[in-house]
C-alpha cells in the first residue's frame, strides 16, 4: 500500500468521483491544488486542537514590530499550517496563553503570529504541513471528501457537491471524536486568539483564483 500524501488524496478523489487519476483532468487537479491548504487548515482550525497527528513546538525568534494593535509579530516556523496555541516562558517554565488571558492573531499575509510579548520567550504548538502520512483514517477521508466536494462543485454538479461536503462534515466528527479519546490524559488546549475561518474555494474556470 502507498504511504499516504497530497497526490494520492488527490487521485482517489479524482476515483471516486468517476475520473482518470491521469490525462485529461488537469483542470481538476488544478482546483484541488487550490483549495487543498485552505481545507487542511480550516479542518484543524475547526478541530480546536482535538488532532493529535502532526503537532510540534517551536521557539519564535524571528521578532519585528506588531501591527493591529499588538506590540510584537514573531515569524512563525515554515512548515506551519495552523497555530493552536501561544506560550510565554517564564523562569523555566511555560504558561499557555489562553491560562494568562493573553490574545494573539495570526497574521496569515506574512505567516507571523501578533501577540504582546513584554520580552518573554515565545513558543507556539503548530500543525505541520505535509504530515499526510501520520493523518488518521477517518480525518484523510474528509479531505477527501471536501476535494470530491470541490471536483463536483467545478463540474456544476451541486446536489452531489453539497452531498460530498456532508460526507465530509461525518467523517470529520468521527475523526474528532477519537481524537478526543486518544488524547483523553492529555492536558486540553484552549486557545485564545487567532482566527477560525471555514474553507470552500474553487478555481474560476476562466484561470483565477
Amino acid at each position: 500500500m502507498a504511504m499516504r500524501s497530497k497526490e494520492t488524496i488527490f487521485d482517489a478523489a479524482l476515483l471516486r468521483c468517476g475520473r482518470s487519476r491521469t490525462g485529461g483532468d488537469a483542470n481538476l487537479r488544478e482546483a484541488m491544488d487550490a483549495n487543498y491548504d485552505e481545507i487542511v487548515r480550516a479542518a484543524f482550525e475547526e478541530g480546536d486542537g482535538v488532532y493529535h497527528f502532526g503537532r510540534a513546538r517551536s521557539v519564535l525568534t524571528g521578532r519585528s514590530a506588531g501591527i493591529m494593535g499588538y506590540d510584537d509579530s514573531y515569524a512563525l516556523p515554515n512548515d506551519c499550517l495552523h497555530v493552536i496555541e501561544v506560550f510565554y516562558r517564564t523562569g523555566t517554565k511555560d504558561y499557555a496563553a489562553a491560562d494568562l488571558l493573553e490574545t494573539w492573531e495570526v497574521d496569515g499575509e506574512n505567516n507571523a503570529v501578533l501577540l504582546n510579548s513584554e520580552e518573554r520567550t515565545v513558543s507556539v504548538d503548530y500543525v505541520r504541513s505535509g504530515q499526510e502520512s501520520r493523518w488518521s483514517a477517518p480525518f484523510a477521508q474528509g479531505i477527501q471528501r471536501r476535494l470530491e466536494a470541490v471536483i463536483k462543485d467545478y463540474l456544476e454538479e451541486t446536489e452531489e457537491s453539497l452531498s460530498k461536503d456532508s460526507a465530509a462534515d461525518a467523517a470529520f466528527m468521527s475523526a474528532g471524536i477519537k481524537g478526543s479519546k486518544s488524547r483523553s490524559k492529555r492536558p486540553a488546549f484552549k486557545r485564545h486568539g487567532g482566527r477560525l475561518k471555514r474553507a470552500r474555494f474553487t478555481v474560476d474556470r476562466n484561470g483565477g483564483s
